[in-house]
This record gives C-alpha cells, structure tokens and sequence, in this order.
C-alpha cells in the first residue's frame, strides 16, 4: 500500500471514530508502530490531524469554542492536577494575576488557605469563586464588557486595565500551543487581553493540557519565550520537547504532573 493511501484510510477512519490508537494502526496496516507515527507527523504537518498521546485525533476548526460551563467539564481530573502544581508556586503575599480559563479556575479552591494573596482577574466565574470560598483573599476584577459565554470581560476597559500592572505571578491558559510555540486563540478579542496578561507579569505561567499541543486557533497572542513555565500533564508527548529545545535550553521550564 502506498502512503498516501494509508493516509486517506487513516482519514476515513477518523472521520467515522473520532480518534485513532497507533497500535491500532500499525496491527491494521502490517507496518511499525514508528511508521504509523511518522505517518501522522506528516499528516499533521499537513494539518490533516492533530496528534495526540498514542494515537490522533481530526483537529478543531480554529474558531471552534465551548462555552465555559461545558468546557469546565472537560478534563476535569487533568485540569485538576496541572492546578495542583501551578499552586506550589504561589507564596504568601504574592499578587497574582488569572485569566478566565477553565484550567486557571481550578486553582482557586486551594487558595483558602492563605492570608495576604491579591488576585487580579478579568473572570467572573473566579471574582465570585473567591468571594465564596476563599474570604481572606484581596479581590480586585477587571471591569469592563462581559462576554456571556466565557464569563471574561474581554473588552476595550478591560486591557487598558490590564496594561497598567505589573503582579509577582501570572497564570493563564491557551487553546492551542503551535509546534513553533504560538499561543492562540480562536476569540480576537481575549487574544489582546491575554497579550496583555503576558506583558504583566514578573513570572508567566501556561497552563495547558496535552491536547492543546500541536494546533492553532484564529488568533496569536504572543510566543512562549525561555522565562515562562508550561505546566501540563503526564500525557504530554515527548516530541514536544524536542520542538521547543531551542526554548527549554535557555531556560523554558515545562513541568508535568
């Protein structure tokens, strides 16, 4: 069988399963496992799939967005535990600020426990998670229009507020991460907030789950560069460190759970 028609078959499976395994493929196609990979490295690169830990799956429209309360329950675990160690970071008195994102929401519950934190952020979900459950906490919201569907003021008041501070900490999320390290969005105007978010801070945390590797939304928002920190889980294919080891050797920190 030729590769381009493995290729096609590759496609017609996905658009019937949603998802393919590589051991799956291989059994199926009577070849390596290392060429079903290479197989879906080029097809990626074609922008046909998007691959995922041990198999792929048809990447998103680019504008594509769940609203939030659907996206809250996507990957609740993983988001979970990327919070968890995005928490070990933060310290009393830090000033931190947190975009709206479903990830950067799951960190909120395990600041009850402090004293002297400021949160800044420009979500309504996580302004009223704090007021509820973390009373110690020094809140200030970023005012401005609220887009209905992600509960973020995303609007024109927002990032000229956003653009005059300067916190200990940032903590924000991305749709999608390129293999060149974009940061994107599929929303134009979060994009200019979270560009905004980046500028910010003295220390830039993305956090993102292992399928946001590898795709790209509408709208860039900025490049991650050698001083942040990624934290994702353990799914995280291997190759990935291999597309930013430019990044990771001067100092880019990608953490796992």
């Amino acid at each position: 069988m030729f590769i381009e028609e493995r290729h096609e078959k590759i496609l017609q499976m996905l658009k019937d399963k949603k998802r393919v395994e590589v051991q799956e493929l291989s059994e199926l196609f009577e070849v390596s496992e290392d060429t079903i990979r290479r197989d879906l490295r080029i097809m990626e690169q074609k922008g046909k799939v998007h691959r995922t830990y041990g198999g792929a799956i048809l990447p998103d429209k680019v504008n594509s967005y769940e609203n939030f309360i659907v996206r809250e329950n996507i990957q609740n675990d993983v988001k979970q535990s990327i919070a968890s160690l995005a928490q070990s970071f933060i310290q009393e008195r830090d000033t931190l600020l947190l975009d709206g994102s479903t990830t950067v929401a799951k960190i909120v519950p395990l600041l009850s426990g402090y004293k002297n934190l400021t949160v800044i952020t420009n979500s309504i979900t996580i302004a009223y998670d704090i007021l509820h459950q973390c009373p110690n906490i020094n809140l200030h919201i970023i005012g401005g229009i609220v887009r209905n569907d992600i509960g973020n003021s995303i609007s024109i008041e927002s990032l000229k507020d956003i653009e005059k501070l300067y916190v200990d900490k940032v903590f924000l999320s991305a749709c999608s991460i390129s293999l060149k390290g974009e940061l994107t969005t599929p929303i134009i105007e979060d994009a200019h907030v979270k560009k905004a978010m980046l500028n910010a801070g003295r220390e830039v945390y993305i956090l993102a789950d292992s399928s946001k590797f590898g795709q790209k939304s509408l709208m860039e928002f900025g490049k991650i560069k050698p001083e942040y920190t990624i934290i994702s889980d353990s799914d995280l294919p291997e190759d990935i460190n291999e597309d930013l080891q430019a990044l990771i050797s001067r100092g880019l920190k990608i953490l796992t759970t």
